[in-house]
């Protein structure tokens, strides 16, 4: 009786993995994994963070000064693509890939994120990203970028 159990037990399991897809054979689910993105937490000296007086994210002068810097001075699309979607070409062969800025996902993020990341960079975050910090800038210069950023979202 015990061996009866144990084989009925056994084939309940493999009936249940082949309905899920776990079998390893050709599955009905095909489904792609969602991405993961990891993203750490803003530390406490950058979390409050917000643009100094005369900074308005939406000014278009503003999102103009960043896009600049994304261009030029901040090396922003040599990874991430003259659009931000994570196609420039210093960034195919980086792993991770560089994000794409326009994303949904990506523009989730708050302000001080996107600022802390700007002025910091990434390099030894839980990614394992390569991205470097706008080195030299000013906070003024940080937040062009945040704008320009911004403006980037859904294109």
């Amino acid at each position: 009786m015990n061996r009866l159990t144990m084989m009925l037990a056994g084939a309940m399991v493999l009936a249940l993995l082949a309905a899920c897809g776990g079998g390893g054979g050709n599955s009905a689910n095909t489904a792609p994994k969602p991405k993961v993105i990891l993203r750490k937490d803003v530390p406490a000296d950058y979390k409050e963070k917000k643009p100094p007086a005369g900074v308005d994210l939406k000014a278009q002068a503003v999102i103009d000064k960043g896009k600049e810097l994304y261009a030029g001075k901040g090396n922003c699309a040599s990874c991430h693509g003259a659009g931000g979607k994570g196609d420039g070409e210093q960034g195919k062969e980086l792993n991770p890939k560089p994000t794409d800025l326009t994303s949904a996902e990506f523009q989730s993020v708050s302000d001080a994120y996107i600022y802390w990341r700007v002025m910091t960079g990434a390099v030894g975050g839980p990614s394992g990203s390569a991205m470097t910090g706008l080195i030299g800038a000013g906070e003024e210069e940080g937040w062009q970028l945040v704008a320009y950023v911004r403006s980037l979202a859904g294109k």
